[in-house]
């Protein structure tokens, strides 16, 4: 049988050319964690369109769409007290399946109705979480600090921030890579996507941008180191 992954001392085995090449790393820092997220045009605008490219580094908070407490709609969470484990995983572009710990919260009313905006724990990586309430204008008992919450959501990188809450956790990550979704009306290859890597300084009011990055290691470190 062939040995392909990491074994239990750290070494990483890949057979080539009937060979075994191991690659020795560190068992608790072995790949940097990525991400992916949209940079909306609103926020390239607010970054002065600076031009970005791979291997730059990118300072962001990750958050949400607003979530419903609704599993029928597309973006939605739920709450309980009972833990779940941590789960970030990619389900579509820079759209993923999410559970965590509820770190802080911060509820408010807009309009008579209740509306919480949290920080909730996904491993490495902690996202921002607007959560709405229900047909009764009231969120979910158990939407405060220590409770747990899991959903499902796009995911929107936040450079220049208003700091209309307080609650919010930046990441520094480095820049890998861009994916662009050509909307612009008449453009030839309307509605294909296509990878690059870099942006460009100038404003792309149709078009979306998925922006990969990956987790500065000492980060991934700082945090394991803690538990």
């Amino acid at each position: 049988m062939s040995d392909n992954g990491i074994n239990g001392n750290g070494a990483n085995s890949n057979g080539v050319n009937g060979k075994v090449e191991r690659v020795f790393t560190h068992p608790r820092l072995m790949a940097l964690t990525e991400i992916e997220f949209e940079l909306s045009a609103t926020q390239y605008r607010a970054m002065g369109y600076p031009g970005i490219k791979q291997g730059e580094p990118l300072t962001a908070v990750l958050e949400t769409a607003i979530l419903f407490p609704d599993p029928t709609v597309e973006s939605w969470f739920v709450v309980q007290k009972e833990p779940w484990p941590a789960r970030l995983a990619r389900v579509a572009p820079a759209t993923y399946a999410f559970a965590g710990q509820i770190e802080a919260a911060e509820i408010g009313r807009e309009e008579g109705a209740e509306i919480a905006t949290l920080l909730v724990r996904c491993g490495d990586i902690p996202l921002r979480v607007t959560c709405a309430p229900g047909e009764d204008g009231r969120l979910p008992f158990g939407v405060w600090e220590t409770r747990y919450l899991t959903g499902i959501s796009h995911i929107y990188g936040v450079v220049e921030d208003d700091f209309a809450t307080a609650v919010g956790q930046s990441i520094d990550l480095t820049i890998w890579s861009f994916r662009r979704l050509i909307l612009t009306p008449g453009d030839a290859v309307f509605g294909q996507w296509y990878e690059s890597d870099q942006l460009a300084p100038t404003p792309f009011p149709y078009d979306r941008i998925i922006v990969e990055g990956r987790l500065h290691r000492q980060k991934i470190w700082a945090r394991q180191s803690e538990e």
